[in-house]
């Protein structure tokens, strides 16, 4: 009993109990839900939104939001293309994700310096740097579509798993970018819950008083993360062109705000501190649901939309009241004491 009281406590079993609920509902009426190929297609529709989300989740835990990491992705990994390409290096696409990570590194660095240095908002800074990266991208570079190097070209032709509904004549295939899903959320498990920078990550963004007290270095957890948020969002750019075939710098911008909605929805309080990778996968679910399975149903696309405004403010709704309530919870502590 304990148990459950305590899991119902949590903003993650309620998102799940939203998906199950959603998704008999969206059977029951279309009978295509539980299809493979459906469910292969939501796996594959949630990889870079759900790799957008570790950047969005580091962000909101230590320090605040960051919007930057879109266009992050999206010029790193134009970068890297015409890196490789010139160097001729085109047919390893190991090297294109090297590149992509150094460069989507050195542009989060300078959104960790900004932040840390000057002590701006992260919001602030992030829409700031998004919109440079966005005219270097568009501007400087004049960006247009590119075809990939060969390496990549083999990755976005394997698949992991291919799949065929008997009934409709549908197929769908997992690619191999899922991989890397699954090993980026593996290494940010491991890294938050059992090593002393994880337990930094979420003292900096619980109590930044607190745990400079405690003998962590806030100025350098807050310059790392935002580092490392760069370094992701590269590898979700790179996936997204590998996944698309083609690489379209105008198709990169506008996700984050559905990125961090989902974050938020699935726990994660926009005060800091509070945040599990199971919730960024359950919202990353819940909004690819919403997004993609609707329509199943008969629902068009901006009653859609409508779906995902409501949910998005029931979520920020809740949050708010968590971190209120816990507001409210330290201040009687401190009163007491």
């Amino acid at each position: 009993m304990k148990k459950l009281k305590n899991l119902t406590k949590q903003s993650e079993f309620y998102v799940f109990i939203i998906i199950v609920v959603l998704s008999i509902i969206i059977q029951a009426r279309s009978g295509l839900f539980f299809a493979n190929n459906n469910i292969v297609d939501t796996v594959r529709s949630m990889i870079v939104p759900s790799i957008y989300a570790l950047c969005a989740l580091l962000s909101f835990v230590s320090t605040g939001p960051d919007v930057s990491f879109p266009l992050i992705a999206a010029l790193s990994t134009y970068l890297a293309l015409i890196t490789t390409n010139a160097l001729g290096m085109g047919e390893s696409m190991v090297i294109v994700f090297v590149f992509a990570i150094v460069y989507g590194s050195i542009m989060g660095a300078l959104n960790g310096i900004i932040i840390v240095k000057y002590k701006f908002p992260s919001l602030i800074v992030t829409l700031g740097t998004s919109s440079i990266f966005s005219g270097i991208l568009l501007g400087a570079f004049e960006a247009e579509r590119m075809d990939l190097p060969a390496g990549l070209q083999r990755m976005g032709k394997a698949s992991l798993l291919s799949v065929k509904n008997a009934e409709t004549g549908l197929g769908s295939t997992l690619p191999m970018t899922f991989l890397i899903l699954v090993a980026l959320y593996v290494i940010t498990y491991l890294v938050l819950n059992y090593t002393m920078v994880g337990r930094g990550v979420y003292a900096v963004g619980g109590d930044e008083v607190s745990a400079e007290r405690a003998g962590f270095n806030v100025k350098k957890i807050r310059f790392g993360v935002f580092t490392a948020n760069g370094a992701i969002a590269a590898i979700g750019g790179v996936c997204y062109a590998v996944m698309s075939m083609r690489y379209l710098p105008t198709e990169y911008a506008g996700g984050e705000m559905i990125v961090i909605a989902a974050i938020v929805l699935g726990g994660t309080r926009m005060a800091g501190g509070v945040g599990t990778l199971k919730g960024c996968i359950l919202g990353t679910l819940l909004l690819t649901m919403v997004s993609n399975s609707l329509i199943l149903i008969g629902i068009s696309v901006y009653w859609q939309k409508v779906f995902i405004g409501a949910i998005i403010i029931i979520g920020t709704a809740v949050s708010a009241l968590q971190s209120y309530g816990a507001s409210r919870v330290k201040s009687k502590v401190k009163e007491a004491a």
